[in-house]
């Protein structure tokens, strides 16, 4: 699957010119213009050239050149790629679903499954730390946090990536009400790209997990996926997560000032309702990569 925005030129440059500019080809009327019929012989450009025995009279400049371009309908400024460039590579397989322009502006709706209320894709395999992996046909994947662990997170005050590039377990680390919190992928893989675009707003971590919000990006191996969670067995294992939780709330007496929500959900934010030690015993038993 493509992007919907991405679309196709044709066009030609002049081989010879100092800077190479990119003019999409008109689709009619070729021949009439200068560089592909006989006028080009009076381009300031062609007669500075030496001259060129197999050029013809009547024929097209033997500097003109035409290329297949690619690019985003959805970019507030037209930029061509040729194919051969990787820079548009996400556009042409499912990877276009992470896209920042492409969320913007098509907005995709998210009919998304839930196990009590809690947002759980079933395309998605999960890890036992309440992180979610996606990996695309063409053996891309994208990782991020799942809606159990953003409900408790809430807003976030700042965010930075501790690995940029590289074959690792990747890691953030995220900062609520003043205490740096780390989420580590627990399988390691090849990281290619985090989502530099939380660093300015991080909230879309907490509000849109599942796609704006997600973190890294890279090329998995079998490692990556080993005790992974998905279908069933995931949708079984978030209802004992969400029992657990309100068990470890009620035996840190949190219930009593009012953070556990009636039906059983914990409340929303939970993690700026506590002080910062009882905050990272709960990450540390919920969401470390060692996690149960």
């Amino acid at each position: 699957m493509t992007c919907p925005f991405l679309h196709e030129a044709q066009v030609k440059y002049c081989r010879t010119a100092t800077i190479r500019k990119l003019i999409p080809l008109a689709q009619a009327g070729r021949t009439e213009e200068k560089c592909a019929s006989a006028q080009h012989r009076t381009c300031k450009v062609f007669q500075t050239q030496p001259p060129m025995e197999e050029c013809g009279v009547l024929g097209p400049c033997p500097y003109l050149r035409e290329s297949l371009m690619q690019y985003c309908g959805a970019a507030p400024v037209t930029k061509l790629v040729p194919y051969s460039e990787s820079l548009l590579s996400r556009c042409g397989n499912d990877s276009f679903r992470y896209c920042e322009l492409y969320l913007s502006m098509a907005r995709p709706s998210m009919a998304e499954e839930d196990v009590d209320g809690m947002a759980m894709p079933d395309r998605l395999r999960y890890t036992s730390n309440h992180m979610w992996l996606d990996v695309s046909e063409d053996g891309v994947c994208h990782a991020g946090i799942d809606a159990f662990l953003s409900r408790v997170l809430g807003p976030i005050d700042r965010l930075t990536f501790v690995q940029l590039k590289g074959r690792h377990r990747p890691t953030a680390v995220l900062t609520v009400s003043g205490v740096d919190l780390e989420v580590t992928f627990p399988n390691p893989f090849l990281l290619t790209c985090c989502n530099l675009y939380l660093r300015a707003n991080p909230s879309r971590l907490t509000y849109e997990p599942y796609t704006a919000g997600w973190l890294f990006e890279g090329q998995p191996s079998p490692e990556t996926l080993e005790n992974l969670l998905e279908g069933a067995a995931a949708r079984k294992w978030m209802e004992q997560e969400q029992r657990r939780m309100n068990e470890f709330l009620q035996q840190e007496q949190v219930a009593q000032s009012g953070t556990m929500a009636d039906g059983g959900l914990f409340a929303a934010s939970l993690a700026h309702r506590l002080d910062r030690d009882r905050m990272l015993v709960l990450f540390h038993e919920f969401f470390s990569p060692y996690a149960s």
